[in-house]
C-alpha cells in the first residue's frame, strides 16, 4: 500500500460514511440530529459534504448534487442565525471550534453558490464568533488541543478574509500553546500536571499541523516535530495509541483512530504509524458507519468523518521507517512529570510481547469529580503480536468498578469490596458521580481512598519492567516478566498493615462479541447492563485471531472475575457514564480479574498468560 493508497483510504471512508450522515438530516429543523436536543453535537459534519459536492472524483456519487447543496446551506443557516449558541464564554456564540471552522471552509469551497446575502450573513456571524472567542482568557476547563484548533482558525481566517487581527491572534495562541509542550513532546490534559492522553495527542498535532501548513511558522515547527515523534513512541506496534499513559480516552478511541495523518505523514515512522493503525482499523471496523463496531457513540461518526478530510488532503508522500516498538527488543521510559525516581513511564518490548506501564503523577483526580478527567486507574497493559491487547484497556472514573490494579481495604467507613465491585451504599452523589458536588477530596471519598496511591513509580527490569504503588497503610509491586514467546507472568509483593484486605487486580478487554470461557465454562456478554461477579478455580480462557488467550491466577488466594463493564458509559444504568450508542455494538467490554490477599506481608504470582493457537 503506497501513500497515495493510505490517502485514498480516508476519502472511500469519508465517502462511505456520507450516506448515514445524509439519512440524519431533518427537513422541519434544517438540522443534521440524532438525538433531540444534542444537535449541535453533530454540526461539524459540513466540510466533507461540501468537499465531494464541489470535487468530482470516481465513485463519488455527490459531486453537484443539489440535495447535498440544500443541507449544507440550510444547517449552515442555523449555525449562522443570530444569537443562536447564545453566550458560551468557552466558545463563542457558534459553539465548539471545529463548527465555525466548518463555515469558514464552505464559505470558502461554496463561493458564489451561497449567494452574496447568504455569504454576508455566514462571514458576519462567523466574524462575531471569532471576536468573542479570540478574548478567551487562558484555558477554561478544556484541554489544549481546542486551542490549536482555535488558532488554526484564526488565522487561516484572517488569510481567507484579509483579516490581520486574526492572524495576529492566531500565531500568538499557537506559539503559546506550544509552549506548554512537555519534555516528553505531549500537552498535559486537560489541566496542568495531569499527563498525556495519547488520543487527544492526535487531535491536538491535527491543529497544530493545519496551523503549520496555514502560517509556515517556524518558531511551532519544533513542538510539531516533538509531537509527531511522541505518537510514534506512546503507540503499540499496530499503531494503536497507549491507552496506559492516556489521561482521557480508552483504547482506540475514535478521535485517534481517524485523525492527524496529515501530522503524522511528516516522518517516516509516522507514516508506518498511519499504516498500521489503518489495518488496525479495518480489522475492527473502526471509523466505518457500515460496521457494527464503528463507533462507540454516534457523534464520533460525523466528528470523524470531518476530520479525516484533512487527512485526505494533506497526507505527505515518502519513504517509511518501522517502529522502533515492532521490534525484537526495545525499551523507552518518559518522564510524565515524575520527580526524584516518582512518577514515569515505560515500554519494552519482547518481541511477540510488549509491556506498557504508566506512573504518571497527579493530584487532581483525588479533588475532581470531572468528566474530562480520568485517574488511570490501571498502570500496565499487554501487548501481543498475534492477539494485539490482552491485558489493561484503559481507566473509569467515578464508578463502583474502577480498573484499578490494587485496592487497600482498612475497615475505614466499613467499605466492602467484592471483586473490584464497592458496595452500592458507598457510591452515590457523595463520591463524585455525575452532579455531585465538585469539592470533594479523598478525605471524604471513602471509595477513591481505597485504590488511589499516594506515589506510584515504573522500573524497568531484566525480564521487563515493575509498576511501584504506595499507599498509606503499605506499598505493592507488580512484576510483568516474559518467560516466554507464549507466556508471560504478573508476579507481585505486598508489604502492609492495618488492612483487612488488599485486592490485586487485572483488567482484561472482550473484544465483541465477548465470547469467553471460565473454568471450562462457556460465557459471552450478552446483557451490558448486568454486572457479574463469578469465582475463578481454574482460568480465564477468550480466542481472538486465531490463538487461545489463557490467564490462570495462582491457587494460593481466591479469584472472581467481574464483566462487562465499558470503557465508555453515560447514564444509561446507574453509576456508570458515557454508555456506548445503542445504535451501535460496542467494540470490547472489560472484565476485572480480582484476587484476594489477607496476608499483610506477602509475595507471589498475581496471573499467568499464555498465547497459543486455538484448537
Amino acid at each position: 500500500m503506497s501513500t497515495q493508497d493510505l490517502r485514498e483510504w480516508y476519502l472511500r471512508r469519508i465517502v462511505k460514511n456520507v450516506p448515514h450522515i445524509l439519512n440524519c438530516f431533518e427537513p422541519g429543523a434544517g438540522v443534521f440530529r440524532v438525538e433531540s436536543g444534542h444537535d449541535h453535537l453533530y454540526r461539524h459534519c459540513l466540510r466533507p459534504l461540501a468537499y465531494l459536492y464541489k470535487n468530482p472524483f470516481e465513485g463519488n456519487r455527490f459531486h453537484g448534487d443539489a440535495s447535498v447543496l440544500d443541507k449544507i446551506i440550510r444547517q449552515g443557516d442555523v449555525i449562522c442565525g443570530a444569537g443562536e449558541a447564545g453566550d458560551d464564554r468557552q466558545h463563542g456564540s457558534m459553539g465548539v471550534e471545529w463548527i465555525p471552522y466548518n463555515i469558514m471552509e464552505c464559505i470558502e469551497w461554496l463561493g458564489s453558490e451561497l449567494g452574496p446575502a447568504r455569504r454576508a450573513k455566514w462571514l458576519e456571524a462567523l466574524s462575531g464568533h471569532l471576536d468573542e472567542m479570540r478574548l478567551i482568557n487562558n484555558y477554561i476547563s478544556t484541554a489544549p488541543n481546542h486551542f490549536i484548533w482555535r488558532a488554526a482558525l484564526l488565522y487561516r481566517a484572517g488569510q481567507l478574509f484579509d483579516h490581520p487581527a486574526w492572524r495576529q491572534s492566531g500565531e500568538m495562541w499557537a506559539r503559546q500553546v506550544c509552549r506548554m509542550q512537555t519534555s516528553d513532546g505531549y500537552w498535559d490534559e486537560p489541566l496542568r500536571g495531569h499527563g498525556p492522553s495519547t488520543s487527544y495527542q492526535r487531535t491536538l498535532l491535527h491543529g497544530l499541523d493545519l496551523y503549520y501548513r496555514f502560517s509556515g511558522d517556524e518558531e511551532v515547527r519544533s513542538a510539531l516535530d516533538k509531537g509527531i515523534d511522541f505518537a510514534v513512541r506512546s503507540a503499540y506496534p499496530d499503531g494503536t495509541p497507549i491507552e496506559t499513559f492516556d489521561g482521557r480516552q480508552p483504547y482506540l478511541a475514535a478521535f485517534a483512530a481517524g485523525m492527524a495523518a496529515n501530522a503524522l505523514s511528516r516522518t517516516p515512522q509516522g507514516r508506518r504509524l498511519i499504516r498500521c493503525q489503518i489495518e488496525r482499523l479495518d480489522e475492527l471496523g473502526v471509523t466505518d458507519a457500515e460496521r457494527p463496531c464503528g463507533f462507540a457513540v454516534h457523534w464520533y461518526l460525523f466528528a470523524t468523518t470531518d476530520f479525516m478530510l484533512d487527512c485526505y488532503r494533506f497526507m505527505e508522500d515518502g519513504p517509511e521507517e518501522p517502529l522502533p516498538q515492532a521490534g525484537q527488543r526495545f525499551a523507552d521510559a518518559f518522564a510524565f512529570g515524575g520527580q526524584d525516581g516518582v512518577g514515569g513511564g515505560a515500554i519494552v518490548r519482547y518481541k511477540p510481547w510488549m509491556v506498557a506501564l504508566c506512573a504518571a503523577e497527579s493530584d487532581i483526580p483525588r479533588i475532581s469529580s470531572n468528566i474530562y478527567i480520568s485517574e488511570r486507574q490501571s498502570g500496565w497493559s499487554i501487548y501481543h503480536d498475534r492477539v494485539g491487547l490482552i491485558a489493561g484497556g484503559g481507566n473509569r472514573m467515578r464508578n463502583h468498578v474502577p480498573f484499578a490494579n490494587a485496592i487497600v481495604l482498612t475497615g475505614w467507613k466499613d467499605v466492602a469490596c467484592v471483586g473490584g465491585v464497592f458496595a452500592d451504599e458507598f457510591i452515590g452523589p457523595a463520591q463524585g458521580l455525575p452532579g455531585s458536588n465538585p469539592a470533594i477530596t479523598e478525605a471524604n471519598d471513602p471509595v477513591k481512598g481505597c485504590y488511589y496511591p499516594i506515589r506510584r513509580r515504573v522500573e524497568m527490569t531484566a525480564e521487563g519492567a515493575a509498576l511501584h504503588l504506595d499507599y498509606l497503610h503499605g506499598r505493592v509491586r507488580f512484576d510483568l516478566r516474559v518467560e516466554a514467546d507464549d507466556r508471560l507472568a504478573i508476579d507481585y509483593q505486598v508489604d502492609a498493615c492495618d488492612t483487612r484486605t488488599i485486592l490485586l487486580q487485572a483488567p482484561i478487554p472482550l473484544f465483541w462479541p465477548g465470547h469467553f470461557t471460565l473454568d471450562d465454562r462457556p460465557l459471552k456478554v450478552d446483557d451490558l447492563e448486568t454486572i457479574r461477579t463469578l469465582p475463578v478455580r481454574q482460568a480465564l480462557a477468550l480466542r481472538a485471531r486465531g490463538c487461545q488467550v489463557t490467564y490462570e491466577p495462582a491457587s494460593e488466594a481466591p479469584a472472581r472475575f467481574t464483566f462487562a463493564l465499558e470503557p465508555i458509559k453515560n447514564w444509561r444504568f446507574a453509576k456508570m457514564n458515557y454508555v456506548p450508542d445503542v445504535r451501535y455494538q460496542p467494540l470490547y467490554t472489560v472484565g476485572v480479574l480480582s484476587r484476594e490477599l489477607r496476608e499483610p506481608q506477602a509475595r507471589g504470582r498475581l496471573l499467568t498468560i499464555t498465547v497459543r493457537a486455538a484448537e
